[in-house]
């Protein structure tokens, strides 16, 4: 890897499920950083979770201020007051060459100027594209702010901002694998409950209804609905058991909260790379991104719309053969296609390129 690299390296994250922060550190590990890992999502006090989440949900539930109030916006004890300032005490005693937060959580303004002042701040937004408002004002704090879909980099450069580039999810070929397992279901869908999931699940019901699913807010918002209430094994599933699962499925299914109907949409998850590489078949809904990486057709399969979605499955399910071929293709590529060391090597050189920019002194 050319150029000069970071020596410590400060990786923030919401949560370790999915474990992306995990993967992004140990890479910089291979490369000789020293690394941390810092979640705020934990990272709370008790202050908050039972007097400021309580009078706040009831104040909003009884409808006595709008849902976008916070009475207690800036109080130290808050969640989002008090993880930015424990973030801004772990860099000011490591002193990291590069902070690398992957924006799910808010950080407020005064802690990214904190942080700037302090090391090389880097972005990487990985929220739903039409959530990219809140993100807005926080760019030009940053040295360097990533978007996972090229959405993002449209949204950005159309409001002048030039410190900003695509950066891809990656796979860790150690962990998602061929497992060789006997297929148990037909199908499987793995993430949150979202009503246009539900709907496309809705669907692939009616295809077959050897399925199981896993992921939060499923049995709060699906109970009308038997046949997928009944397939709802549990809020997650992670690490070792999510890859058996992906092994003894016949076809993994994604759907992108974030997508629509009309073929625009951009921006890809992790499954993208971690089906194919545990040689699962994917069956995805439609994201022009996804063909950066692997192609439809042959490594995975991509449709736009529910019928769509029922049509390939029914096919996938009825011809083993093509089912093992496109299932055998995404392995071979995405075991080379795009790991978290490349994902790493990209934000190095973009790390180094700043650093030779301030030593010519062109910037700040």
């Amino acid at each position: 890897m050319p150029g000069e690299l970071p020596r410590r390296v400060l990786v923030v994250g919401t949560c370790d499920q999915p474990p992306v922060v995990t993967a992004i550190a140990d890479a910089f590990s291979r490369i000789g950083a020293e690394t941390k890992k810092f979640f705020t999502r934990p990272c709370n006090t008790l202050y908050d979770r039972f007097v400021i989440h309580t009078i706040n949900h009831y104040a909003h539930t009884l409808r006595l201020v709008p849902k976008s109030v916070d009475l207690f916006k800036g109080h130290p004890k808050s969640h989002l007051e008090y993880r930015n300032s424990m973030l801004v005490s772990l860099c000011r005693d490591f002193k990291p060459d590069l902070v690398f937060l992957t924006r799910g959580l808010r950080y407020t303004i005064e802690a990214i100027k904190e942080l700037r002042e302090m090391s090389t701040v880097f972005c990487w937004y990985i929220e739903s594209e039409k959530r990219y408002h809140e993100v807005e004002h926080e760019i030009p704090f940053y040295h360097h702010a990533y978007f996972f879909s090229s959405a993002g980099i449209d949204f950005a450069t159309k409001r002048g901002f030039t410190n900003v580039s695509l950066l891809q999810h990656g796979v860790d070929t150690s962990k998602f694998r061929p497992l060789d397992l006997p297929k148990i279901y037909d199908w499987c869908f793995v993430g949150q409950w979202h009503q246009r999931r539900q709907q496309y699940l809705e669907g692939l019901a009616e295809v077959s209804k050897i399925f199981v699913i896993y992921g939060t807010r499923w049995r709060k918002n699906a109970y009308l609905n038997p046949s997928l209430w009944l397939r709802i094994k549990g809020k997650g599933i992670w690490d070792e058991k999510l890859i058996r699962l992906y092994n003894q499925t016949k076809v993994v299914v994604n759907v992108n909260v974030w997508g629509d109907e009309q073929r625009v949409g951009t921006g890809v998850n992790q499954r993208l790379l971690e089906v194919p590489a545990c040689r699962a078949c994917l069956l995805t809904d439609y994201s022009l991104d996804a063909e950066r990486l692997l192609s439809p057709g042959v490594d995975f399969v991509s449709c736009a719309s529910v019928s769509e979605m029922q049509q390939k499955l029914a096919e996938l399910l009825a011809d083993d053969g093509l089912r093992s071929r496109i299932a055998q293709s995404g392995y071979e590529k995405a075991a080379k296609v795009r790991t978290y060391d490349d994902m790493v090597a990209q934000i190095c050189a973009d790390w180094a390129s700043l650093q030779e920019s301030r030593s010519a002194g062109l910037g700040s």
